[in-house]
């Protein structure tokens, strides 16, 4: 969850985290011999409206979420309910928290069915990405959306299973050259840290699962599935900067960095271009790979529109600035320049 871009969100964040702060701390039975409280209907019936109604509210207010997703935290702050309230106070909305429960399944169960819908439409799903012209990281997402759904759900499977592809199965697929094409990478240390990553993890993850799997046996499974998530994450982002450079083709710059961003930006879009290595302003979005010093973009390329970018989990993000640092500036000029001459 993002935070919203308001001056109120911090204040609404503040609130939320001292409403469910405070309906936590009211039961506990040290907090009531403290204060010399006892718990009646009404204390359960604010705390009630607290959780369901007021936290959601607030969680709105913070962050950037759909209308799906505030319902969730309504159901969240149910169960939220359940958990810290005596059974004896709480029996008699426990209908409400069933109900609650039952709503979620439903949307649950309709979500799942989209997923088996995406896995059967995958053939349908190919052929749209083929027309598009473009590698798997600009068009799968948009096919997907397209011929699925664009629910939150169906956007992050799809981000899962372009995570997968890029990290087990386009080994074999050639870096694109031609004309058009300027690299990012190459003068970089932005491969040689993500290897670095993995071996960092893979030996975290031999010693620490050594130590946890006969004391504990669930946390170190935990952690065990998320460090092979994150191994296979890096894999994917090495393969996405190899495979894909800014690339100009068809009257447009294709640019990713890793599974983290990507944007496609119509040149005839781009309203000015200013060159100098300079930090970016807030709300501009960079394409910029790792490096051990401390670099800066080379160029910040302003739109006459926004555009959408797409970010991690197949979040989307209007863009109205674009920084780049590649590894042969010149060329990228001339590329500019080119653009500029035909317009």
């Amino acid at each position: 969850m993002v935070l919203r871009n308001s001056k109120w969100s911090l204040w609404a964040l503040a609130l939320l985290t001292l409403v469910l702060f405070s309906n936590v701390m009211l039961y506990q039975p040290i907090v009531q011999q403290f204060l010399v409280i006892e718990l009646d209907r009404g204390a359960v019936l604010g705390s009630l409206v607290d959780l369901v109604i007021i936290s959601p509210a607030l969680a709105y207010a913070a962050f950037k979420v759909s209308k799906k997703q505030a319902a969730g935290f309504v159901i969240f702050g149910l169960v939220m309910a359940r958990v810290i309230i005596p059974e004896e106070f709480f029996a008699p909305y426990t209908i409400l928290l069933y109900s609650g429960i039952s709503f979620e399944a439903l949307f649950f169960l309709a979500e799942l069915g989209l997923i088996f819908l995406l896995l059967k439409r995958i053939p349908v799903i190919r052929a749209e990405m083929r027309s598009s012209q473009t590698g798997p990281i600009f068009s799968f997402l948009p096919a997907v959306e397209k011929k699925v759904s664009r629910l939150p759900l169906i956007r992050i499977v799809a981000s899962e299973i372009l995570m997968v592809y890029y990290a087990f199965f386009s080994w074999r697929k050639k870096v694109p050259n031609h004309d058009g094409v300027v690299t990012m990478h190459h003068k970089t240390s932005a491969i040689a840290m993500n290897i670095m990553l993995i071996h960092a993890v893979a030996i975290e993850t031999i010693g620490l699962h050594w130590w946890l799997h006969t004391k504990f046996p669930i946390l170190s499974f935990i952690l065990l599935v998320l460090n092979v998530y994150s191994i296979v994450l890096v894999l994917a982002e090495i393969q996405v900067t190899r495979l894909h450079p800014v690339e100009v083709k068809n009257g447009s710059m294709h640019m990713a960095q890793g599974l983290r961003q990507r944007l496609i930006l119509p040149l005839s879009n781009i309203e000015r271009v200013e060159w100098g290595e300079m930090k970016p302003n807030k709300g501009t979005m960079v394409f910029m790979q790792k490096d051990f010093e401390d670099i800066h973009p080379q160029v910040i390329l302003f739109l006459k529109e926004p555009v959408e970018a797409t970010l991690f989990m197949g979040r989307k993000e209007e863009v109205s600035k674009v920084a780049l640092r590649v590894d042969d500036p010149e060329r990228l000029k001339g590329l500019l320049k080119r653009k500029e001459e035909s317009a």
